[in-house]
C-alpha cells in the first residue's frame, strides 16, 4: 500500500458551495435537535454509549472527520479519548470550539479536507465521521486516504442515513438547493443510495478489511426528533497489517 494521499479531482466549485451552505447554518446547527441531541437527554446518553461501544478502548487516538459542531469529536473526549476533529468550514469549527470551551473538554479542531486529511501515516487509532458520506465529492478517494491514516488493526467507523428517500420539509428545500445545486449533486454519489451495502461495498473496495454493517436502532427509539423514519446506519472496517 502507498503511503501517498491520493489526491481529489478538482471540483472546488462545488466543494466551495457545501463549505458555504455549513458556514452559513453553523450558528443555528445546534438548536436542531434533529442534528445534535440536548446534553442529558435520553438520546444524548444512547448517543455516549453508541460511540463507546463503535470506538476502542480509551483513551485512543481519535480523528473525527467532517467534525461540524464537534458532536462526536467531543463525546469521544467526554469518553477519554485523544481527539482531532476537522471540517472546511470555519464556521463549524468555531461552534465546536466554543462548546469544548463550554464544556471543559480537550478535543482540538482544524480547518481541513475530508478527502485528504493532511496527518501522518499510521498516525490515529481510530476515524469515525457522522453524517459526512452522503456529501463527500469523493467517497472511495477519502476512504483510500483515511486507511492509510490508521495504525494497524485500526478501525474506520461511519455513522450516516438515507436522508434524501423522503422529501426534505418545504421551507428548508430553496436554501439547500441553492447551495447543493443540481450540478454539485451530481458530484455526490452517496446522495444517492439507498443500502447500507453500497456504503460496505465501497468500504470494503477501498482496501478496508472486517467490513460490518448495522444501525443505530437504540439511539433512534428515544430520539425525539430523529432526522429519518429509519435509525442511522453504522459501516466499520479495519486496517490490518
Amino acid at each position: 500500500m502507498s503511503g501517498m494521499t491520493v489526491n481529489p479531482t478538482n471540483d472546488s466549485h462545488a466543494q466551495e458551495r457545501i463549505t458555504t451552505f455549513w458556514s452559513t447554518v453553523a450558528p443555528f446547527y445546534n438548536a436542531d435537535p434533529s442534528n445534535v441531541p440536548s446534553l442529558g437527554s435520553a438520546e444524548h446518553h444512547a448517543w455516549i454509549r453508541a460511540i463507546g461501544r463503535l470506538l476502542p478502548p480509551p483513551p485512543a487516538d481519535v480523528l473525527d472527520i467532517g467534525t461540524g459542531t464537534g458532536f462526536v469529536a467531543l463525546t469521544a473526549s467526554q469518553i477519554g479519548h485523544r481527539v482531532i476533529g476537522i471540517d472546511l468550514s470555519s464556521g463549524m469549527l468555531d461552534e465546536a470550539r466554543k462548546e469544548a470551551d463550554r464544556r471543559g473538554l480537550k478535543a482540538s479542531f482544524q480547518l481541513a479536507d475530508a478527502v485528504a486529511p493532511p496527518f501522518a501515516e499510521a498516525s490515529q487509532d481510530a476515524i469515525v465521521c457522522r453524517h459526512l458520506l452522503w456529501t463527500l465529492r469523493r467517497p472511495e478517494v477519502a476512504l483510500a486516504n483515511w486507511l492509510r491514516l490508521l495504525r494497524p488493526n485500526g478501525c474506520v467507523i461511519a455513522i450516516d442515513g438515507f436522508w434524501f428517500v423522503q422529501p426534505m420539509p418545504e421551507e428548508r428545500v430553496d436554501f439547500f438547493e441553492s447551495h447543493y445545486t443540481e450540478q454539485t449533486r451530481e458530484l455526490l454519489p452517496a446522495m444517492k443510495w439507498n443500502r447500507v451495502e453500497q456504503a460496505a461495498e465501497l468500504m470494503r473496495a477501498a482496501g478496508f478489511t472486517e467490513v460490518r454493517t448495522a444501525d443505530l436502532a437504540d439511539v433512534h427509539a428515544v430520539a425525539d426528533h430523529p432526522p429519518s423514519t429509519e435509525p442511522w446506519y453504522v459501516v466499520t472496517g479495519q486496517r490490518t497489517g
